[in-house]
């Protein structure tokens, strides 16, 4: 008899104050694994129940982040609703939080408070820029963090002069990446010290750490960047015009990118020496690049390559997306089609592969959802079916922390917690 898969995170309890993107993304990422997530949120209704809603009180941001997490919906300016969630706070692992700079410390939810009554907690924390610098200690959105870390103009995105942010809150899900790194990290180095930790990310520092190959500034050959800076504080130039520059004074000898097929397809390819050796006899080309060992490098290479890149693009222009792919396949040439996001979560790849899964939510019905983004050999990891219910979990909750009955329907008529969403929440 096979035995059944363990859950990897079964037994982790996680209390998450998590709002938006960031916090209940990193939280997400341990209930995917089987661990024991309770979401607090306003008596209200956490605000991304009304994004984009599917009926009342379920929107679809919502129902994403909160997959196999428990509700609390709790009032934590009441004495009594921070007195319950401190109860939980004493004999959780971890807890998890992306609320304003210093609410953690006002609520007595951050470490230094809670370490006394229980020294194993884990405290997880992400802001948008920390507490130091311009912008310490303010709130901050994913948008404002792509501008200040440089990521809107390292994607050269524009409308007309206008530079346009990526709108897939690029930083939010990669600070939320990194926090759940940082609590793995933590729970291992607890397994050695029995004793717990604060760790903390931001979306400025997810910014630079999506930027990895190019945030680096080496002296001994980078001056230009510095240069670069200081072209941009004496002159001030059209951001369009400066990011064309930027990517001139890079000097990257690409001929990768995007290429439009005859059937209106664009196709992506890489640059490597490696990947045009066999690209460029594919497609019936040569260079001495790839060709001539006695060939040098021009001391400017940008025009050479931006030739060798408009010969590329002739010969794609000329075939079919389907034939291209055959022959790319054939030669072990690594290319993909240009797709919509739509497309992608539709298509062969994402199916076939179960990077995506479909099921019935209990509450909004059939569904098409990424699937965990990671897999282990031996243990459980898989996206859950189904989010929290407003105040599905209260009473369970609660009961669990000790309170009778009787002292469950006081907390919920004195509006301490919530049980159901009013007419009013319902209808914001």
């Amino acid at each position: 008899m096979t035995k059944s898969p363990e859950s990897i995170f079964d037994g982790l309890k996680i209390l998450e104050f998590g709002r938006f993107v960031a916090g209940p993304y990193a939280a997400e990422l341990f209930a995917h694994g089987g661990a024991d997530v309770i979401k607090v949120e306003p008596t209200d209704g956490d605000a991304t129940r009304f994004n984009a809603p599917i009926f009342p009180g379920e929107g679809k941001q919502y129902i994403i982040k909160a997959r196999g997490k428990r509700g609390l919906p709790v009032d934590l300016a009441h004495p009594d609703g921070r007195a319950i969630v401190k109860k939980i706070a004493a004999d959780c692992d971890v807890i998890v939080s992306n609320m304003r700079p210093g609410a953690l410390i006002r609520y007595e939810l951050d470490y230094e408070s809670l370490k006394s009554i229980n020294p194993r907690v884990i405290v997880g924390e992400i802001s948008a820029f920390g507490d130091k610098g311009p912008y310490g200690g303010l709130a901050g959105a994913d948008f404002q963090a792509q501008a200040a870390s440089g990521l809107v103009l390292s994607a050269g995105a524009f409308d007309g002069d206008s530079p346009q942010f990526v709108d897939a809150f690029l930083t939010d899900y990669m600070a939320g990446t990194l926090l759940a790194f940082a609590i793995s990290s933590a729970l291992w180095r607890r397994e050695k010290t029995g004793l717990g930790q604060e760790v903390s990310t931001t979306l400025f520092q997810a910014g630079l750490a999506l930027q990895h190959g190019n945030a680096n500034i080496f002296e001994a050959v980078d001056s230009w960047k510095r240069e670069f800076v200081d072209w941009i504080e004496e002159e001030q130039p059209d951001p369009r015009v400066a990011a064309q520059k930027r990517r001139a004074l890079s000097g990257t000898t690409v001929v990768g990118g995007l290429y439009k097929t005859l059937d209106e397809r664009y196709i992506a390819l890489g640059s490597s020496r490696a990947g045009l050796k066999k690209l460029l006899p594919a497609l019936d080309l040569d260079d001495p690049f790839i060709s001539d060992p006695n060939w040098t490098m021009p001391d400017n290479p940008a025009p050479h390559f931006d030739l060798l890149k408009a010969r590329i693009r002739v010969e794609i222009s000329n075939r079919t997306s389907s034939e291209l792919g055959k022959t790319l396949s054939t030669n072990g040439i690594a290319f993909s089609i240009l797709e919509y996001l739509e497309e992608a979560m539709l298509g062969a790849q994402a199916n076939e592969s179960g990077f995506v899964y479909t099921a019935d939510h209990p509450a909004v019905g059939p569904m098409i959802m990424p699937q965990a983004p990671v897999t282990f050999g031996r243990d459980e990891y898989s996206a859950s079916n189904s989010s929290p219910r407003f105040g599905e979990h209260t009473r369970k909750i609660l009961d669990e922390l000790g309170f009778s009955d009787s002292e469950i329907t006081d907390l919920i008529n004195s509006g301490v917690v919530a049980e159901t969403l009013s007419d009013s929440a319902q209808g914001s």
